[in-house]
């Protein structure tokens, strides 16, 4: 019985450790939170909003920079979990400055902040109706790092007798601090007999 109560522990000790959002967008009741479908879909237009995408435009303004986000649902920890399907775009409101090569096109945010009521705009010259967060306040997501390591081993063909082999990995760490961990299978290619001499 020890054993169950500790292991339950244990595992809601992990599942809360790796699903903590960053301080600046945290929340003391997510269930009060307003999600990107009940705005888009139900017309919501009050409450408290936190939503992950990716920066498409940048403006700064004499009091505010407005943010032109890419929405995409957030992973466990917030960071968006970025694919090539969307279902839309939002605009936040951040008071004071942002510098545009920090909030680049491309980066990866994630947004908390009252919703206001919707904008109407245009995606080039295609007219769209924008969900807004004002007061924003804005998570940058770092890049994340990418390595790779090669590694040379010796492989036994029954045909050419004793070769050289390549395995190569790419490691993406999971969140800052911890440990890489590798992403996709490891590939196997062999070495030309020009390529060991």
């Amino acid at each position: 019985m020890r054993t169950l109560a500790a292991g339950c522990t244990l595992a809601l000790a992990v599942l809360a450790g790796c699903a903590t959002y960053p301080d600046a967008v945290r929340v003391s009741d997510e269930s009060m939170l307003v999600s990107y479908q009940a705005v888009t879909q139900s017309a919501v237009t009050t409450g408290t909003a936190r939503w992950s995408g990716v920066v498409a435009k940048i403006q700064n303004n004499p009091t505010q920079t407005r943010l032109e986000i890419v929405y995409f649902p957030a992973a466990a920890g917030g960071r968006p979990q970025v694919s090539d399907q969307t279902p839309g775009r939002f605009v936040a409101y951040v008071n004071g400055f942002l510098d545009p090569l920090v909030y680049a096109q491309g980066k990866q945010v994630t947004v908390l902040g009252a919703l206001q009521p919707a904008e109407h705009g245009h995606v080039e010259q295609y007219p769209y109706v924008f969900p807004v967060i004002g007061q924003a306040t804005v998570h940058l997501w770092p890049k994340k790092q990418e390595r790779v390591e090669v590694e040379t081993f010796p492989m036994w063909d029954p045909y050419w007798g004793m070769r050289g082999g390549i395995r190569i990995h790419t490691l993406i760490p999971v969140h800052q601090g911890q440990q890489p961990a590798t992403q996709g299978p490891a590939h196997v290619q062999e070495q030309s007999s020009e390529e060991r001499r």
